[in-house]
């Protein structure tokens, strides 16, 4: 799928290993195959962002630990840009750890919660194979696209 091809060379074009992150959470809408907002996760730095996206769509744990997930990030985004989310728009979440290898990104209960609660169901998340999954669990191989980095 040309959409999963654009997002991995988008996330690993923004990749970079930190010793402080042990993994790198990106997310993307994609309208049609049009990459209309890329976001990553910021697991170190607080934000008004997250916990904004916990009181409005009443999320418990975003309010607790307002960190932005890069799926909350990304609603976050598109609302600021757009005023709307429009169902029509696809998602897909990708992780990539320190040594550059893509790794199980499947949105947590409270991104899901947030998803839907939008209206977003065509989701697209990597699996720890390295390929992707959608909604209904179905694998996608992507074998061909990605070569894993490695940090030396």
């Amino acid at each position: 799928m040309k959409i999963l091809k654009q997002m991995i060379r988008k996330a690993y074009a923004n990749w970079t290993p930190s010793p402080l992150i042990r993994c790198y959470h990106y997310a993307a809408a994609f309208y049609g195959n049009k990459m209309i907002c890329f976001t990553k996760n910021n697991p170190i730095k607080t934000s008004a962002g997250a916990y904004r996206i916990g009181e409005n769509f009443n999320l418990p744990k975003y309010k607790e630990f307002p960190f932005y997930h890069a799926e909350s990030h990304l609603i976050s985004k598109l609302m600021d840009r757009y005023n709307i989310i429009d169902p029509a728009w696809s998602v897909v979440v990708m992780r990539i750890n320190r040594q550059g290898l893509i790794l199980g990104s499947k949105p947590c209960v409270n991104c899901n919660k947030l998803l839907d609660a939008v209206g977003l169901t065509e989701v697209f998340y990597s699996t720890d194979d390295g390929d992707f999954s959608d909604a209904h669990e179905e694998i996608i191989k992507v074998d061909d696209l990605t070569v894993p980095m490695t940090v030396v």
